[in-house]
């Protein structure tokens, strides 16, 4: 077999084989072997029957697309063998060009990643954005932190915003009852807008046990097209209340909730963790700064078969975690305002600059040598082991494949960041 391999454009080599006539009679008689225990003939036992006598009752081309298959196979294998730089991204296509006395020529078109240059990514200037921590957002971290320490507790004071009822209600429109609108005991922030309309603002001012008609409209794009923009009626009473109440921020609070003493030292190691996440933010927004610097100038082809995988693991994914959760993704897309050609678009543009940014950041590894070995990967688990108190090998018994793969790529990621910070001027 001879074969001619040749470069074209957008990553695809064009291979084009030449098999003799010898040669291709070596793949029929290797595909009549093959199949000639499916054949039989009148006067031959099954499987004994002659190679020409198969061909004269079942017509000359009985064996072709076996032996073509095996042709095709050892080609492309070959041509994989011998050249390093074709690195396949999808099936070849096959393109018969000749077939007669003398022989059999075929081409193969191999897809492959299309060559490109990366796109500057030494010498430039990056702005690492640092904000200052204000003290509203002290005050706003503080309150949550009261917050998780507060208790609900029921009372017989009348519903107002933030309190919790427990509640039954029936909704009607044009008198009837439509699925979806009625259940008992339903739990119920007031003022936390759940529900349509002015349906909370209506229950303020009532008891236990009161009950109302509360009338509102379903907005016009409501995920549930039967509804949308249509006047409701709920028949509600109100079955709980239940108000929360908070604690003051004193001595006392922080003695009994915190590892301090005082107030101002509760607030000063509330100002030092809000300082430190904020500087881990700005760490993280220059690293993705540069990474979108390179991705972005970088002039790539993305070959549509990668961006087709990767949207069919996107939906495929996407999929599986809605059905964990007892939704479909036809629902889920319908109640976030979507058509599914929307949703679907802004899956395949995400899922082609997922490829991109891939088939760069692999161009930025090989070129600059940056991968990682077997002794980063220990020298992580050792801090990680050190970091939760067990001996590497007791800690390593619990780290399955998908968790090594996880800790491969941070630290590959990190060697990248590492690199190009290093190699660039950070303000």
């Amino acid at each position: 077999m001879n074969y001619k391999l040749t470069k074209k454009e957008n990553g695809i080599f064009d291979a084009e084989i030449k098999i003799d006539q010898t040669e291709w009679e070596g793949f029929i008689t290797s595909a009549y072997e093959k199949n000639k225990g499916k054949y039989s003939i009148p006067g031959f036992r099954k499987g004994h029957a002659p190679k020409n006598i198969i061909e004269k009752t079942y017509g000359k081309g009985v064996f072709f697309n076996d032996a073509m298959d095996q042709a095709y196979y050892k080609a492309y294998t070959q041509v994989l063998s011998e050249h390093e730089e074709v690195k396949p991204i999808d099936s070849p296509n096959l393109d018969v060009k000749k077939f007669d006395e003398t022989g059999l020529e075929f081409v193969l078109s191999i897809p492959c990643v299309p060559d490109f240059e990366l796109a500057q990514y030494k010498g430039l200037t990056f702005t690492k954005q640092v904000n200052k921590v204000t003290d509203e957002q002290v005050k706003e971290a503080i309150d949550r932190e009261l917050l998780r320490s507060s208790r609900l507790v029921e009372t017989k004071k009348p519903a107002k915003l933030d309190d919790f009822v427990t509640l039954d209600f029936d909704g009607y429109i044009d008198g009837k009852q439509f699925d979806g609108g009625k259940a008992e005991n339903y739990q119920l922030k007031l003022g936390s807008h759940s529900f349509i309309d002015t349906f909370e603002d209506q229950l303020v001012g009532l008891n236990i046990g009161d009950k109302k008609d509360v009338n509102v409209t379903f907005p016009a794009d409501y995920h549930e097209a039967s509804l949308a923009g249509k006047p409701a009626t709920f028949k509600v009473e109100i079955k709980n209340i239940r108000e929360r109440i908070m604690p003051e921020l004193n001595e006392e609070f922080v003695s009994n909730s915190t590892e301090f003493n005082t107030v101002d030292e509760y607030k000063a190691s509330i100002l030092e963790r809000l300082t430190k996440e904020t500087e881990n933010s700005a760490e993280i927004e220059l690293d993705n700064d540069i990474l979108d610097k390179v991705i972005d100038d970088t002039n790539l082809v993305v070959p549509e078969t990668l961006t087709k995988q990767e949207f069919d693991r996107q939906i495929n994914g996407m999929k599986a975690q809605m059905q964990y959760q007892g939704i479909k993704l036809e629902d889920y897309v319908k109640y976030i305002g979507k058509t599914m050609e929307q949703f679907n678009d802004e899956v395949m543009a995400q899922s082609k600059r997922n490829v991109k940014a891939r088939l760069v950041l692999e161009k930025l590894i090989r070129v600059e040598n940056l991968d990682i070995n077997e002794a980063d990967i220990d020298n992580k688990m050792e801090e990680l082991a050190k970091n939760a108190h067990m001996e590497l090998e007791d800690y390593k018994k619990q780290v399955n494949n998908d968790m090594v793969n996880r800790i491969a790529n941070e630290l590959l990621m990190k060697k990248i960041t590492d690199f190009l910070r290093a190699n660039n001027t950070i303000k």
